[in-house]
């Protein structure tokens, strides 16, 4: 693969997250910093790293792809718990201990953006991933039409199932310290099984392409999508002013 091509697909596998990125971020009327912003964003591409180890580690405790495919309820377990679980956290982790203490996070919405912005960065990673594989199998066209598809798949679900986490966090600041947690923790359950389950139906749809199995994530990402959207609209009604 020469410098150009390698530059081209690192650049369609970044664009649709930053694209993303400025569609969020407008949201807010209160824009957060910059320097802020860029922060959360890289660390949600730097802890891609850990939650590939922690992924790969938990596959030890499932059985091989082949059987779970055998096992439907094992199957979305697997995903809702060794994928959607992990990252989501992942994704909070980042929020939790580099922007709630933070003169940044000043109203409900941020807890909703930031979880978001984390997301993104870390859905950024992946993209460029996926895309220099297709293009290395399928050359450049391949990479150019899952450049196109995966902004509104996978890297939207990135985006919506951290919004649930971010809304559950949102919900937790003006609550008292012993509901606080349980709040936090419904949000990432809630979110660990749309991403879940979302990733178990798109790999059904792998390797059993049907116009059912292809209804099925889509049906997912409305959803989500819905859902966050009232979020965003509830959220925006709540007290500016917030700390823990």
């Amino acid at each position: 693969m020469n410098l150009f091509l390698s530059f081209l697909y690192f650049f369609i596998g970044v664009i649709p997250c930053i694209l993303w990125l400025i569609f969020y971020l407008r949201q807010d009327v209160h824009p957060e910093s910059n320097k802020k912003v860029i922060e959360i964003f890289l660390w949600g591409v730097v802890i891609v790293v850990p939650v590939v180890v922690v992924e790969k580690f938990l596959e030890i405790f499932f059985p091989t792809e082949d059987i779970l495919f055998q096992n439907l309820p094992l199957l979305f377990l697997y995903y809702i718990v060794g994928v959607g679980f992990v990252e989501e956290f992942s994704k909070y982790f980042i929020v939790r201990s580099r922007v709630i203490n933070s003169s940044e996070f000043d109203e409900p919405i941020d807890a909703i953006l930031y979880l978001i912005i984390a997301g993104l960065g870390f859905a950024t990673v992946e993209n460029i991933i996926v895309i220099f594989n297709v293009g290395t199998l399928e050359g450049l066209k391949g990479a150019a039409i899952v450049s196109l598809i995966r902004p509104f798949t996978a890297i939207f679900i990135h985006t919506l199932a951290a919004g649930i986490t971010g809304y559950f966090l949102a919900l937790s600041l003006h609550q008292k310290p012993e509901k606080r947690g349980i709040l936090v923790l419904s949000g990432l359950l809630l979110s660990s099984i749309f991403h879940g389950v979302y990733d178990a139906f798109m790999l059904q749809l792998e390797e059993n392409p049907s116009l059912f199995s292809l209804l099925l994530p889509f049906a997912i990402i409305v959803l989500v999508g819905v859902l966050v959207y009232i979020f965003f609209i509830k959220v925006k009604k709540m007290p500016r002013t917030c700390r823990i």
